[in-house]
This record gives structure tokens, sequence and C-alpha cells, in this order.
């Protein structure tokens, strides 16, 4: 009998919405009652999955309270957890950056100028890191929630903050004197139970349905009618994942289906090329899942 398998995912944030809507895509999370509640349900059997601080997730799989969670990458760097990255997830991008008063400090070089500056920070453990590979002394002040405004009230000289789009650190007129690391989404795992031969089935089910949800993402399947005189031409200005899927239809005429998968946003392009080419009855459908 299969063990009991924890999925943890963010309870809040910028992260919350898209993992929250891609498990609810895949399948995985069939009810979700409210933003309050700390557990949603899922059709697959022996998963429970649960709701915390996105901050909180890589000490919950590292220590094994549960098995699986959903974070951000700079969040597993920050805590120095011992876990395994299983999959990026493409979504919740952002740079962890260095940022400065632009009227005071021109580029990096203008801040470590400096004798000594302080740093206010949520990531003190990569802040610390990042300047000692500098080797530069900063003192480093640790901050919950925003730390943008702290220059500006001169409690700090720059700021060590997570960007997104940029606009927060122009509206407090800070500038990036340098990127430290590139974020985004990570599905991440407690190593024994990666090994536990118990587990693993239930694991490795929910990674393969991720992996498909994900690869369906921003895909379109083609189907569509062809003549025969015409199929070489059409068949040549097709994309697809590994050649399409060709059958013979019982028709009047000598005629073929033709079945593709092509980017969303070059649907268009391929409906207007295989059509000019001479293809008919041209169905352009969602995909929910590609599995390879």
């Amino acid at each position: 009998m299969s063990s009991q398998v924890f999925l943890v995912l963010p309870s809040k944030g910028r992260l919350f919405q898209p993992s929250l809507d891609l498990l609810g895509s895949s399948g995985l999370i069939t009810y979700f009652p409210n933003d309050r509640s700390y557990q949603a349900i899922s059709r697959l059997k022996g998963l429970s999955i649960v709701f915390n601080r996105a901050a909180d997730i890589p000490k919950m799989v590292e220590n094994g309270v549960v098995d699986l969670g959903i974070t951000g990458r700079d969040l597993v760097k920050e805590s120095g957890v011992d876990v395994e990255e299983i999959l990026p997830l493409n979504y919740g991008h952002a740079k962890l950056v260095l940022a400065a008063p632009s009227s005071r400090f021109g580029d990096l070089n203008d801040l470590l100028k400096k004798e000594s500056f302080k740093v206010a920070t949520e990531f003190p453990n990569i802040a610390r890191s990042f300047f000692q590979s500098l080797n530069v002394n900063a003192e480093i002040i640790s901050v919950e929630g925003t730390s943008e405004t702290m220059p500006n009230l001169g409690l700090s000289d720059c700021i060590v903050s997570v960007m997104s789009t940029g606009t927060t650190l122009l509206v407090h007129g800070l500038k990036v004197l340098s990127t430290i690391m590139d974020s985004q989404a990570v599905l991440i795992g407690n190593r024994n139970s990666l090994k536990n031969p118990e587990k693993h089935p239930i694991i490795g089910s929910i990674i393969s349905i991720i992996q498909a949800t994900q690869m369906a993402q921003g895909k379109k399947l083609l189907m569509m009618n062809v003549p025969e005189e015409c199929l070489k031409e059409v068949i040549s200005c097709l994309p697809c994942m590994s050649g399409p899927t060709i059958s013979k239809v019982e028709s009047r005429e000598p005629m073929w289906e033709v079945i593709t998968v092509v980017d969303s946003d070059k649907v268009f392009e391929v409906v207007y090329n295989v059509k000019n080419k001479g293809a008919r009855d041209i169905l352009v459908l969602n995909i929910d899942k590609v599995i390879i």
C-alpha cells in the first residue's frame, strides 16, 4: 500500500495563484475551498495538498514535514537547505537585485567606493554571500516586508530585493546596480522521500502530470483534411513535435487527415499557409496535456 505524499504550495504572494492554476489545470487539485483554507482536495489517491508561507516551504521540505513543495528558487537558496530541485515551473520569474538611489550612485563601483555601507534586505544570507564574493564588508540589515523605503528613510544605503517588473524600484527612486540571481517557481523534493519506494509511484505521477501540463501550455492541436495532390506541400510547411499524424480519409476523392501540434503564437500563420496549400476543414483545438 502506498504511503501518503504531502505537497505544500504557497499560501499567498506572487506564487500563490499561478501554483493554484497549474495544479488546477493539471487535475491534481479538484477543489479549493477559499484562500483562507490551508488544504485542497486532490483526485490523485494518496496525495494531500496543503498551503504555507513560501519562505517556510524549503525548510518544511528539507525536514520531511512534507515530501514536495512549490516555492521560489531564491527562497530555496536563502534558506540554505539540502533539497532536490525537481522541476523549474516557468512562472514567478523574477531577479534578485542590488539596488540603490539613482541620485547617489551611478553604478556598483560608486557604492563599493564607500568605506562602509548598510544593506537592507529580506535575503540576508544571499546578500552576505554576494558581498563576500566581492571581498566587501557590508552591514546587512535583515527586514521583513518591503525594503524599498529604507534608503529614502536614511536607514540603509542600498537594498537587495526581488524585482519582477522594476516598477516598485522606479517609484522609490532606486536603480539596479547588479543582478545577483534569476529566480522562478520550482518544484522541490525531500531527498529521503524521493528515495522511498512506497512514495515513488505517487511522486512519479505528480511529476509526470505537471510536466505534461507544462508541455501543453502555449500549444494547439491542428487537424485538417488534405487532398492527396496537396499532401506534400501542406506537410512541408508544418512545424511539429516529431512529425504529423497522417491517416486515410474515406471520401470520394483521395483525401488524408493530418494532425499536428503547433505553438499558439504561430497557429494563425500555419493555418494561413496550409489553407493556401490546399488544406480543408481545419480545426484548432486546445490541448490539456502532452505526454511524451
